[in-house]
C-alpha cells in the first residue's frame, strides 16, 4: 500500500491521472452531453476540481471521485439550462403563439418543464439525452425502479396534457 509520501508531486500525479482517465472521462461526458465541445469543458472543469483533492485520494478512489465530479457538474448544467428555459418560456408568454412545428415543439417543452423535478429529470435523461434506465439511475443516484416509475408517471402526464391541452 502506497502512502501519500510515496506518491509523485501533485502536478506529476495529476498528469498521470489525466493520462489514465482522460479518455474515459471524455467518453463519459460526450455520452452525457452529446456534444464533444461541452464534454471537453466538463472534463477540464472536473480535473480542475480534482487537483486540490488529489493528494488525499488513493489510486483506486481517483476514478470514482473524478466520475462523480463530472456527473455533478453535468447535473448542475442541466438544472441551469432548465431554469434558463423556464425563464425564457415565462418571458415569452406574452408573445403570440407560433404556428406549425415550432408551436408543437414549444408546447411539448412547456409540458416537460411543468413536470415535477424528478419526473422531468427522468424524461430529459432518458429521452433527450438518450441514456439507459441504468445510466439514468446512476446519474440521479436512485434505483432503476424509481427511474421506471417516474418515467412512466411523466409520460402519462405528458400524454394527458398534450392530448387534452391542459
Amino acid at each position: 500500500m502506497e502512502t501519500i509520501t510515496d506518491r509523485p508531486p501533485t502536478t506529476d500525479r495529476l498528469r498521470l491521472v489525466f493520462d489514465r482517465n482522460g479518455v474515459a472521462l471524455l467518453r463519459l461526458c460526450t455520452l452525457l452531453t452529446k456534444r464533444r465541445e461541452d464534454a471537453e469543458d466538463l472534463v477540464q472543469e472536473s480535473f480542475v476540481r480534482l487537483a486540490p483533492k488529489l493528494h488525499g485520494l488513493d489510486d483506486g478512489a481517483v476514478w470514482p471521485y473524478l466520475r462523480q465530479i463530472a456527473l455533478n457538474l453535468w447535473k448542475n448544467r442541466l438544472r441551469r439550462i432548465a431554469l434558463e428555459i423556464r425563464a425564457r418560456t415565462h418571458h415569452s408568454a406574452d408573445v403570440p403563439p407560433a404556428t406549425g412545428a415550432f408551436e408543437e415543439h414549444d408546447r411539448i417543452w412547456s409540458a416537460v418543464l411543468d413536470l415535477p423535478p424528478r419526473q422531468r429529470a427522468c424524461v430529459v435523461l432518458r429521452y433527450y439525452e438518450d441514456l439507459t434506465e441504468r445510466e439514468t439511475a446512476a446519474v440521479l443516484g436512485c434505483s432503476m425502479g424509481t427511474v421506471k416509475s417516474q418515467s412512466s408517471k411523466a409520460l402519462a402526464r405528458l400524454g394527458e396534457v398534450l392530448t387534452n391541452g391542459d
